[in-house]
């Protein structure tokens, strides 16, 4: 029998792409995943790149999303590069200081410059750059030398005429050695005429932190009200109420939504005072025995009985599939206080997402869950 033999890529990933060619299945890891894409686009099989690529979107991080966006890139996969652009947007310090970040190639780095938004000033994205040509050149001293060499034209794109005058001298003392006569020239009338075109410089002046990159963003409403009426039989408060709710993909978290409170009495609900509460979310990973939890909100609110509060993040927060997202919302309600909403412990929200509720408590001799927390609101990322 004639041998075909197949240089570029492991046997062991060739095994996974023929698993997907004739059984629709592959078993795809951080380490096989390029390499199957790689598979999928030289035998042309879209759907085996489609897989990948949702595959490397629910595993997003700061720590890989470079490495992603590299992969999206090759590939020509739409909103997986769209997912990284989000991620390096919202998480962009947290991208700059990430081992995947300071190992990329140029081209990837020029790709990352041509970013219209991004959550950082461009005195901390000159500053990245710097720190990228220092572990790409291997060296811990900055010289006009090695930041052409490595650099090169990519030098030119950053906004110096977005800065104001202050914060551009203020890296003269420690950089001035990067820049000649010319190339100060050049940015001081950037910075200081707005009728100048720049020479040799990114003539754009927009501040990439200003924009608003949320409007074109589509938003999903996670509501989990299983029925408009209320429970005969009211759950009282806690000063300690938990909701954890994990995600079948990624998403934005945007808002939380609060139900109103009420004080059982005579078998009514009845109207009560305000109650202040401490709002907490964790990202909860591990097993029980080594669980990691990293906090990512931490707040405050007034929940109410006229209305139901919504709690907005100061930027949304990232959740992913195979995290536990818990809200800890901490309070010292008065007697009697309680709720008597009645809500889903699973929400089908849109094309295919599924968002679960856990461990939620129950409304008294009944399997019904209630809780605090009745709507959830996100951007999908990605598109």
């Amino acid at each position: 029998m004639d041998k075909v033999k197949i240089g570029d890529v492991s046997a062991a990933a060739f095994k996974e792409f023929l698993q997907f060619f004739y059984f629709g299945q592959v078993k795809l890891t951080m380490g096989n995943v390029a390499a199957v894409m790689n598979l999928g686009e030289k035998y042309n099989v879209a759907e085996c790149l489609a897989v990948c690529s949702k595959f490397l979107k629910n595993n997003l991080c700061e720590d890989n999303v470079c490495r992603h966006y590299g992969l999206a890139i090759l590939f020509n996969q739409h909103e997986l590069k769209k997912a990284c652009e989000t991620v390096i947007g919202l998480n962009t310090t947290a991208v700059f200081h990430s081992n995947g970040f300071l190992t990329c190639d140029r081209k990837l780095l020029a790709e990352i410059l041509k970013l219209d938004w991004m959550s950082c000033t461009e005195i901390e994205l000159f500053e990245a750059c710097m720190s990228w040509v220092k572990a790409t050149g291997k060296q811990d001293n900055l010289t006009k030398e090695l930041v052409q060499t490595q650099l090169g034209q990519l030098f030119y794109e950053i906004r110096f005429g977005s800065m104001a005058l202050d914060e551009f001298t203020a890296l003269v003392p420690t950089n001035g050695q990067l820049f000649t006569n010319t190339e100060y020239t050049d940015i001081i009338q950037s910075i200081t005429n707005k009728e100048f075109n720049a020479a040799m410089f990114n003539g754009n002046r927009e501040k990439r932190c200003d924009l608003d990159p949320w409007n074109e963003k589509n938003e999903i409403k996670c509501i989990r009200f299983s029925s408009l009426r209320y429970s005969t039989k009211p759950y009282f408060l806690k000063n300690l109420e938990t909701t954890k709710f994990t995600t079948n993909e990624p998403l934005l978290l945007k808002s939380i939504g609060l139900d109103v409170i009420k004080r059982y009495s005579s078998g009514k609900y009845i109207n009560c005072e305000d109650v202040p509460t401490a709002i907490t979310i964790v990202e909860v990973s591990g097993s029980d025995d080594f669980k990691k939890e990293v906090e990512k909100y931490n707040g405050k609110a007034n929940m109410k009985s006229s209305d139901f509060i919504s709690v907005k993040m100061p930027k949304p927060i990232l959740v992913k599939p195979g995290f536990m997202y818990e809200f800890r919302l901490k309070q010292n309600p008065p007697k009697y206080c309680a709720i008597g909403g009645l809500l889903k412990s699973e929400v089908q929200v849109d094309n295919g997402i599924t968002i679960q509720f856990h461990d939620d408590p129950l409304i008294p001799d009944d399997i019904t869950s209630t809780g605090l927390i009745y709507k959830l609101r996100f951007y999908r990322i990605g598109n």
